[in-house]
C-alpha cells in the first residue's frame, strides 16, 4: 500500500505489472483498437494510484534492465509483465519512487515536434532537394518505394492536402495506421499541420511509398486538454507497428517498413529528476528502446530527428540549453539521427550539434539531411518545411527508395545505418564530427554500395 504522508502533487508514469486477465484483456482491446476502458477497471491497485484507462496496458515482458529482445516479449499472450500509464502520489519531498507496489516506475516524459525556431526565408525548394538527392537517378533504377511502408509517427496526416499539392492523393494504408484510443480523426483524416509536412517530405525520394498514419503526438495523457504526446504514447504506437510486422510477419502487399519519427523532447527538466533508474532522457534502459529494438532486429529502419536546441538558434522549449541537447530515443544506437542542412550543404543554426547527453551513445547525429526549404505549405505558402524534423522525414524516404528492392544480400536495419554513414558527402576531415555527424545523406552513393545501382 502506498504510505499515507503529506503528498504535495500527484505524477504521472509508466508502470510495470504482473500479468493478470485484466491486463490482458485491455491489452486485446488496444491490440483491437477498441476502448480498454472496462478491462483495465478489474486491476487492482494500491490506495491512491488512478490507473489511466485509455492507455489501456502493453506487454513489455520480464523485468526492467537488459531484457531479452523475443517476439514472446511483446506477445499479449505469453507476456508476463505489461505496462500501464498511473498517476500515483508524490510525498512533499518531490522524491519519485523507483517502483511501486513490486513494479518499476518509467517516466511517461512529454514529447514534441522538432520544428524549426528560425523566422529566416526558405532556401530552396522540393525540386532543389530532389535535384540534391538524385531522384530522378533513384527512379531509374525503380527505387520509388514500391512496396515499402512510412510509417509517420506524428500529430497526424491531411491526405487531401498531400494529394492537393503532389497533384494526386499519395497512397495510405488505413488499415495498417494507428490512433490513440482518445483520437476522434481517422487515419488520413487529421488537421492539416505538423505530421502532414512530415509526410511530403517522406515522399520526396519515395513516392510511391505507402504512408501510415501514427499520431501519437496527438494523444491525450489523463488530465492534459491540451495535444501533447508522451513516450507512453509512442509505446503504444511501436507496440501496434510490431504485431503487424514482427509477430504476424509484413503485412500483403509491403516488404518493408520505414518508421520516422520527428519529434524529441527539448529540456531534462520535462523528465523524472536526475538519477531516477526510470529517467528517459539519459537511461538506455528505459522500456521505450525494447520496442525501438525489436523493430530494428527485425529489419525494420527507424528515423529520428536530433534536436532543434542548435547552439545558433536553439528553439524557445530547450531554455538555452545546447549542450548535451539530443537526448532520449533520439541518441539510441539503433536509430539514424539527423541533424539538418540547406539545399547548398550548410548547417542550419537550430540543429543541434553533439556529442548526445551523458549516459547515452555520445556520436550523434549520424547524418545531415535538407531541410528549410518550400514544400507542403502544411503552414502558410511562403513558411519552410524546417527544423530537423523535415530533415528526418527526408532521410526516412531516401530509406525508403532504398528498401525498394532487396539487395543482393540481405540489409539489416544496422547494416542500412553503416552503409549511409559510409557514403555520405564530408566537408572536412574523414569520421564523425559533432556539427555534421558523418556527412549529408547521398542516397545514390548508398544505392551503389548496396548493389542496387550499377
Amino acid at each position: 500500500m502506498v504510505r499515507k504522508s503529506p503528498q504535495s502533487a500527484f505524477r504521472r508514469v509508466l508502470w510495470e505489472r504482473p500479468r493478470d486477465p485484466a491486463l490482458i484483456g485491455a491489452a486485446e482491446r488496444v491490440a483491437a483498437g477498441e476502448p480498454p476502458h472496462e478491462r483495465l477497471g478489474a486491476h487492482r491497485v494500491p490506495e491512491g494510484v488512478r490507473l489511466h484507462h485509455p492507455f489501456g496496458a502493453v506487454p513489455i515482458g520480464g523485468g526492467a534492465g537488459a531484457r531479452e529482445i523475443a517476439p514472446v516479449t511483446f506477445d499479449l499472450r505469453r507476456a508476463d509483465r505489461f505496462l500501464v500509464r498511473a498517476t500515483i502520489p508524490v510525498p512533499a519531498s518531490g522524491e519519485i519512487p523507483a517502483e511501486l507496489d513490486g513494479g518499476a516506475i518509467y517516466s511517461d516524459a512529454e514529447i514534441g515536434t522538432t520544428l524549426t525556431c528560425g523566422s529566416s526565408r526558405a532556401v530552396g525548394t522540393s525540386v532543389d532537394v530532389q535535384a540534391r538527392l538524385g531522384t530522378d537517378v533513384l527512379a531509374r533504377n525503380g527505387l520509388d518505394g514500391t512496396g515499402v511502408a512510412i510509417a509517420i509517427v506524428d500529430g497526424g496526416i491531411a491526405l487531401a492536402r498531400l494529394g492537393a499539392r503532389l497533384g494526386t492523393p499519395p497512397r495510405l494504408d488505413a488499415g495498417q495506421s494507428w490512433s490513440p484510443p482518445t483520437r476522434v480523426s481517422v487515419p488520413g483524416l487529421h488537421r492539416v499541420g505538423h505530421g502532414t509536412m512530415c509526410a511530403y517530405d517522406a515522399l520526396i525520394a519515395a513516392p510511391r511509398a505507402t504512408l501510415l498514419d501514427i499520431p501519437a503526438l496527438g494523444a491525450r495523457a489523463a488530465g492534459d486538454h491540451g495535444a501533447a504526446g508522451t513516450i507512453g504514447a509512442a509505446i503504444q504506437a511501436y507496440w501496434f507497428l510490431i504485431t503487424r510486422w514482427v509477430l504476424s510477419g509484413p503485412p500483403a502487399g509491403l516488404r518493408a517498413l520505414v518508421v520516422s519519427n520527428s519529434w524529441g523532447i527539448y529540456h531534462p527538466s520535462l523528465d523524472f529528476p536526475e538519477g531516477h533508474p526510470g529517467r528517459y532522457v539519459d537511461n538506455p534502459d528505459h522500456p521505450f528502446r525494447a520496442y525501438v529494438r525489436a523493430l530494428t532486429l527485425a529489419g525494420i529502419d527507424v528515423v529520428f530527428a536530433g534536436s532543434n536546441c542548435g547552439p545558433e538558434c536553439p528553439a524557445a522549449p530547450c531554455l538555452q540549453r545546447v549542450q548535451g541537447a539530443i537526448m532520449g530515443a533520439n541518441t539510441y544506437p539503433e536509430v539514424l539521427t539527423l541533424a539538418a542542412c540547406t539545399v547548398a550543404g550548410e548547417r542550419l543554426g537550430y540543429s543541434a550539434t553533439g556529442p548526445s547527453i551523458a549516459g547515452m551513445m555520445p556520436r550523434k547525429p549520424d547524418l545531415m539531411a535538407y531541410s528549410h526549404f518550400l514544400g507542403s505549405q502544411s503552414r502558410t505558402r511562403s513558411t519552410p518545411d524546417g527544423g530537423t524534423s523535415a530533415a528526418c522525414a527526408v532521410a526516412a524516404g531516401c530509406v525508403a527508395a532504398l528498401r525498394t528492392r532487396a539487395t543482393p544480400a540481405p540489409t539489416s536495419a544496422a547494416a542500412m545505418v553503416q552503409a549511409l554513414r559510409a557514403t555520405a558527402l564530408q566537408s572536412g576531415p574523414p569520421g564523425w564530427n559533432a556539427e555534421r555527424g558523418y556527412g549529408i545523406l547521398q542516397p545514390v552513393d548508398a544505392g551503389r554500395s548496396l548493389g542496387l545501382i550499377p
